[in-house]
């Protein structure tokens, strides 16, 4: 379908590279772009690595030859600039969203046309401004806010009050994942595999690793492979050595083709504290691969079903976890089983459905 006013919109994003939200921005452009719509991007920081559609205007490259308040303002002049040249119909807009005088100047100034601003996770104070009046001013009709996840939606409007908000799933790009989860890529034979930002306050990677270290994985040989960076990739490296982990446990930088990895895992494990709509797990199950997870806050439209597609065990429950890990080694019939419906059961997110959703809304 491809739409017939060819409206322009303009998706505003962090980056093109590292988190899920990036990722949710990119394949948000492309299929944009094939349904017809003219598409623009700003990107706040110089970090470019999924592929997307459209005219890209890379603000952190302006950021880097001049980060003084005077470089900041004319970044905003250079925003603003974009908008208005463009003639822009409709932003998306995915930033976190703190710095209460900045958005303010940002919705008030440069979005002088309909915006829709997406929240990626339950930690909402990540994406409204402190100072509440301001907030309401900001996020009023025309407005439309848009959460990731019925969970989002629910605390956003309990906390906020805000009525003029609809959830929207991240969408998976099946094509795109078979042709490149096949490239070649030198790991070891048999591992499961965790990545994702290296942010130990959400994803809480020691759990995983103090519970794969407890689990039968080392002593048969199954590596644990932790891909990603971030803040706290030192921490990490640290807890490894705490472990005597060294020989069973490896970090691997990270990379914007995560699917071959995945591809040649044996599962995925997932222990975050809270989360949004994780594109781990869906880019997981469309790979055909099976995740052991926790139940996360936010877990309650959680795309794993305990013994369905993966396997679910209670937070914080370093044993647990442990038994799980073994578990999919140990019972082959359920290990198969699960993997066997773990690509239909994110059917219903591929990017041609979600793109009908996205079309809807931006017709209205």
């Amino acid at each position: 379908m491809q739409s017939k006013h060819k409206k322009r919109i303009c998706i505003v994003t962090r980056s093109l590279s590292e988190g899920g939200a990036d990722r949710v921005a990119s394949l948000q452009s492309i299929f944009l772009h094939d349904l017809g719509y003219q598409i623009f991007i700003v990107s706040i920081l110089d970090a470019t690595a999924y592929p997307y559609r459209g005219t890209l205007l890379n603000l952190g490259e302006l950021k880097s030859k001049d980060n003084t308040l005077l470089g900041r303002f004319k970044r905003f002049l250079t925003f603003k600039k974009f908008i208005d040249d463009n003639k822009i119909d409709v932003i998306i807009d995915h930033r976190v969203r703190l710095k209460t005088w900045s958005e303010f100047l940002i919705s008030k100034w440069i979005y002088k046309t309909k915006t829709i601003y997406i929240v990626h996770n339950i930690d909402t104070k990540k994406y409204f401004p402190k100072v509440k009046w301001i907030a309401k001013r900001i996020y009023k009709e025309p407005s439309k806010i848009v959460a990731v996840s019925k969970g989002i939606a629910d605390k956003v409007n309990t906390e906020y009050g805000y009525t003029n908000i609809t959830t929207i799933l991240n969408a998976v790009d099946f094509n795109y994942i078979d042709s490149h989860k096949i490239e070649p890529i030198d790991v070891p034979n048999n591992y499961i595999l965790w990545y994702g930002r290296f942010e130990n306050e959400q994803k809480n990677i020691p759990l995983l690793m103090r519970a794969y270290m407890q689990s039968t994985l080392p002593q048969k040989g199954i590596k644990l492979i932790v891909m990603g960076h971030g803040k706290d990739e030192k921490v990490l490296e640290h807890e490894i050595k705490v472990l005597n982990a060294e020989s069973h446990i490896i970090i691997l930088p990270f990379t914007a083709n995560p699917f071959p990895y995945i591809h040649r895992s044996l599962f995925v494990a997932l222990s975050s504290r809270y989360e949004g709509f994780p594109m781990t797990l869906i880019e997981s199950l469309a790979t055909a691969k099976p995740v052991v997870t926790v139940q996360y806050e936010n877990s309650e439209e959680l795309v794993i079903k305990d013994e369905f597609n993966g396997l679910v065990v209670k937070n914080h429950d370093e044993t647990a976890l442990a038994k799980a890990l073994d578990r999919f080694i140990e019972d082959r019939n359920l290990y198969l089983s699960c993997a066997a419906n773990a690509r239909k059961s994110v059917s219903h997110l591929s990017a041609d459905q979600i793109a009908l959703k996205w079309h809807s809304l931006i017709e209205q």
